[in-house]
């Protein structure tokens, strides 16, 4: 069977913790695969979420069901419904709208299984005592068969009626978020950081959160030549093919550091004359002084004054400032993201 799509249930065993009811594809076998035991230790309240790992996409829906046996006389169950990245053809906006989508069939699907009554007792069955075939091999045939008819029924309702044998992404329909800068003013590091702070932010529910997981997958540091002043990016020939494919831009140098600054100003510069050249649409740019060690001597009003702010506002692009030491401030650098997604929307 396909691994381009996997549908899971998995729970909270009050015993051993996050554990796997049923999945269509064994995740153990599947490479890139998220981990759902992670995102449902962390995250226990009912709703809807989107996540991204590594090669997937996932919309997670969390839900409880009554149950006698339990703590509390709830379980806490997890529907997970999980697409490959690279069949998405359009980046950030399509991978939302698309996940987005399957919400209303998730909350269809956990409002079924709440009506399966012998299900909580079958959560609480010995681990010991699991058969080969993992917990539903325990379960009785009208259970058994009664669970896999509902789960495939909405197994077909999730998937697409297009096929996803080859991937639908075409190269001229991807779309990246670059990140730029000098040398050692934090590009990579606010890369991994913004991978890492994924979980602080699952239980909210306003649309920049929901749809912010989803932007680590479009991130990407634009390469720059010092010697041959060129830029470039993974997957095109070209600066301008690079250029094309920008969905949004990230600035980001040593706010303590002069050169830092002016290096990333003129980096900007560069690209911002060859989309002028190319008559390219605008992207949003978000622009982020790292304060390493808390350091910071340059003034907002400098920093206006050096991008020229005010005059790209009045020119039509949406840019803003940032101060951020991305090291430790996590809930600034959400908040500069949210800012970056609202105005890619």
């Amino acid at each position: 069977m396909s691994q381009d799509q996997i549908l899971c249930i998995s729970y909270f065993d009050q015993v051993i913790g996050p554990s796997n009811l049923y999945c269509s594809e064994p995740l153990i076998e599947t490479v890139g695969a998220p981990d759902l035991g992670k995102i449902l230790e962390f995250n226990d309240e009912e709703g809807t979420f989107i996540f991204a790992y590594r090669k997937y996409q996932t919309v997670n829906h969390i839900f409880y069901i009554d149950s006698r046996m339990a703590r509390g006389g709830k379980e806490l169950l997890m529907i997970t419904y999980m697409i490959k990245t690279a069949i998405f053809k359009d980046g950030l906006v399509d991978v939302f709208k698309y996940l987005d989508s399957k919400t209303p069939i998730l909350e269809d699907f956990a409002s079924e299984l709440k009506d399966l009554h012998e299900l909580s007792p079958l959560l609480h069955v010995k681990k010991s005592a699991f058969s080969e075939g993992g917990i539903l091999n325990l379960a009785e045939k009208e259970l058994k068969n009664s669970f896999l008819d509902m789960f495939n029924k909405y197994f077909r309702k999730l998937t697409p009626e297009y096929q996803l044998a080859t991937p639908i992404r075409k190269k001229r329909l991807i779309k990246k978020i670059f990140i730029v800068g000098a040398p050692r003013a934090g590009k990579t590091t606010l890369l991994k950081n913004i991978e890492l702070i994924q979980f602080l932010n699952i239980k909210d529910n306003d649309l920049p959160t929901r749809i912010y997981e989803v932007i680590v997958e479009n991130l990407e540091i634009l390469e720059y030549d010092k010697m041959q002043c060129k830029f470039s990016c993974k997957g095109f020939d070209s600066f301008e093919e690079c250029l094309t494919h920008a969905q949004g831009l990230i600035l980001i140098f040593d706010a303590s550091n002069k050169t830092s600054l002016t290096q990333t100003k003129e980096m900007f510069q560069t690209i911002d004359d060859k989309r002028l050249e190319m008559k390219c649409e605008l992207v949003p740019v978000l622009i982020i002084g790292n304060k390493i060690y808390n350091k910071e001597v340059f003034k907002p009003e400098s920093i206006h004054e050096t991008f020229e702010i005010k005059e790209l506002k009045e020119a039509g692009m949406r840019i803003r400032y940032y101060p951020i030491n991305i090291l430790e401030e996590d809930v600034k650098i959400m908040r500069a993201l949210r800012w970056l997604i609202k105005n890619m929307l």
